[in-house]
């Protein structure tokens, strides 16, 4: 068993109903990657199959993975949001995640190479975070060398999070599972392209689960009141590679379908073939996604 299929094991002890009370949280970047850190370890060296393994040390384990699934989005979600900000003029700010028209009142300028720094820093963290849920033994050096780079404003940055049970649903790895089965058997994608924030944690997993690369374009219209998806000439560079090539356009909810029926207007023009998948899908949705993990209705 690999370390990433343990980990989902694990993660499959949880109430899936009922997103877990650690998923509201206000922590600093810095105690973030060092719990990050601690948590690794715990789960690498877990042995599922030993008689040892009391009730007590399976509700230590399993919380520690629940603390790890939940935390290590931050790692990508805090470092797109300073890409953002040095992009588009926004300060730096230790607490704020600023919605883009406010640019317009600030027009800080930061530098070239404070840009291609952040931009750097943006696509590691991706790969850093994937590092994490594989559990794999080179994730705690990875970490560490992004953290080493980063300004002192990113590390002090306090990253919150709320509870979402939406979110929650989209991301229990069983679900994920299904849906990568369900893209593989049609679709042979090069890329995922997801919608953050909400769908980063469970499009490190899916990604992971189909071996292949990841991005994220920021795009929230109910939590971060975004008007269309946030893509940089940076973004359109990095995705350039992928202009004739398969695609999977991806976000963990499709309600109304709005947010993922402008994420498919904006980005499919950047690609070959496109195709769209979701976590959970209402039944009412606007937007029938090519690949649903689940079809519900509330």
């Amino acid at each position: 068993m690999t370390c990433l299929a343990k980990f989902m094991q694990i993660l499959e002890w949880a109430d899936w109903d009922t997103p877990p009370d650690q998923m509201n949280c206000s922590l600093s970047f810095q105690f973030i990657i060092q719990t990050i850190k601690e948590l690794i370890p715990a789960i690498e060296s877990a042995q599922l199959s030993s008689k040892e393994l009391d009730s007590y040390k399976i509700h230590n384990l399993f919380d520690k993975a629940i603390r790890l699934y939940l935390m290590t989005p931050a790692i990508v979600n805090v470092l797109l949001n300073y890409k953002i900000c040095v992009e588009h003029g926004l300060p730096l700010h230790p607490t704020v995640y600023y919605e883009l028209k406010e640019a317009r009142k600030y027009r800080m300028r930061h530098s070239l190479a404070e840009i291609q720094q952040a931009n750097e820093q943006y696509w590691q963290s991706i790969e850093v975070a994937r590092l994490c849920y594989q559990c794999a033994p080179q994730a705690i050096p990875a970490i560490d060398k992004l953290y080493s780079g980063i300004p002192p404003d990113i590390s002090s940055f306090l990253y919150t999070a709320v509870q979402d049970r939406y979110t929650w649903l989209g991301s229990q790895p069983s679900l994920l599972s299904e849906l990568a089965e369900k893209i593989s058997k049609e679709f042979k994608p090069s890329l995922i392209v997801a919608a953050a924030h909400g769908s980063i944690m469970p499009a490190l997993i899916l990604s992971e689960l189909l071996e292949i690369p990841l991005y994220f374009i920021r795009f929230s219209m109910f939590k971060r009141h975004d008007e269309e998806p946030i893509i940089s000439l940076s973004d359109q560079a990095w995705l350039f590679d992928y202009r004739n090539k398969d695609v999977l356009l991806y976000d963990e909810d499709v309600a109304g379908g709005n947010t993922l029926d402008l994420f498919l207007k904006r980005l499919s023009p950047l690609f070959g073939e496109v195709k769209t998948a979701c976590s959970i899908r209402h039944a009412g949705s606007s937007i029938h996604t090519d690949f649903s993990g689940r079809v519900w209705w509330d």
